[in-house]
């Protein structure tokens, strides 16, 4: 049994098992892997009710493919970056339906001249929201979600221990996300 500080990982014959099609091993499956989801949302997505919405579209998705997977080492990578992409899918959903009236020039990362606007328009809105919180919490984000330092590397160079980069990255990405949230609110006319 897990204690509540190890992540508890279904086992090779689990995970075997719902990958061969076992209802039972699958639906197993999906309970372990509900609260990883749900806590990746939590941190990726703008809002509680897109976490929630994503973790549904991923755990649909991963009882659709649970076959693909090989190892249950990759179950964790596969989850992540599934709701990285759902996360990421309904923040551009959010802006299209705010940003819908701006005529301005596109970017050229989505498929369509919506995304490719909700992308610009997210990074905009995050560039502006990053360069006005504390320059500590605009260091922490930078250098552990963008430049995608582990955080004893971060912790080093901003000279601070793990545990206070740890508590310091919560606090930037709640506040982040706090600013977002209100940038994103549709005004009234």
């Amino acid at each position: 049994m897990a204690t509540p500080m190890e992540k508890p990982t279904p086992r090779r014959d689990a995970l075997d098992a719902a990958a061969a099609g076992d209802p039972i091993a699958i639906e197993e499956l999906l309970r372990e892997q509900r609260d990883h989801a749900i806590r990746y949302a939590m941190r990726l997505c703008l809002s509680p009710e897109d976490a929630q919405d994503a973790t549904q579209e991923v755990l649909l998705a991963l009882a659709r493919s649970v076959s693909a997977l090989r190892h249950v080492a990759a179950l964790s990578t596969w989850l992540f970056l599934a709701v990285r992409t759902h996360c990421t899918r309904l923040a551009r959903r959010s802006l299209r339906y705010v940003l819908v009236e701006d005529g301005g020039a596109l970017a050229l990362e989505g498929d369509s001249p919506e995304e490719q606007l909700a992308d610009r328009r997210l990074r905009h809105l995050l560039s502006l929201v990053l360069s006005d919180v504390d320059p500590a919490y605009r260091d922490v984000i930078l250098r552990r979600d963008v430049l995608g330092e582990t955080a004893e590397e971060a912790a080093g160079a901003l000279g601070v221990s793990v545990a206070a980069l740890k508590s310091r990255l919560h606090r930037a990405r709640s506040e982040v996300r706090r600013r977002l949230l209100a940038a994103l609110r549709p005004r009234s006319k």
